[in-house]
């Protein structure tokens, strides 16, 4: 039998909490913790090993982003998956999310087929593996006439 790996959902709204912990268990997952902010998710993170974050990208004290860069840089969290929500994303917090190692974006309010099938992609995802930080090279590193060596 396979045993269901606990869910955390990470958001300020109360109402949002509710409502997505109760999708989250009508889609088959009975163990759905809740909380409103980063730094209950960190804790909660260190004490139960969970399968899955669902987690709101405008919080306070700590945003989506700050709290995925957070898991994603202690060992013993990194390879969670973490799926970001929000009711519209920009550029630059698609770009910002990616970087940190989001798995998946979901708008609000959830389409529900849309979330069963970023939560089928997020939950066969592969491992992380810890890199060694690769400095970027540029392929313009060569010497133009007019702008000299970039």
């Amino acid at each position: 039998m396979n045993e269901v790996p606990p869910i955390l959902i990470v958001d300020d709204q109360a109402k949002l909490l509710r409502l997505v912990t109760e999708l989250m268990n009508r889609l088959g997952f009975p163990e759905v913790d809740g909380v409103s902010d980063g730094p209950l998710a960190l804790e909660r993170m260190r004490e139960r090993k969970y399968g899955l974050v669902i987690a709101d990208l405008d919080m306070e004290p700590m945003d989506g982003i700050q709290l995925l860069r957070e898991i994603r840089a202690d060992d013993g969290l990194m390879n969670t998956p973490f799926i970001l929500t929000e009711t519209s994303f920009s550029f630059e917090d698609i770009n910002l999310a990616h970087l940190a190692g989001a798995d998946a974006f979901i708008l609000k309010p959830f389409d529900l087929a849309l979330l069963k099938t970023k939560l089928k992609q997020v939950l066969n995802g592969r491992p992380r593996k810890r890199e060694t930080p690769v400095t970027p090279v540029s392929s313009l590193s060569i010497d133009f006439p007019m702008l000299g060596k970039l």
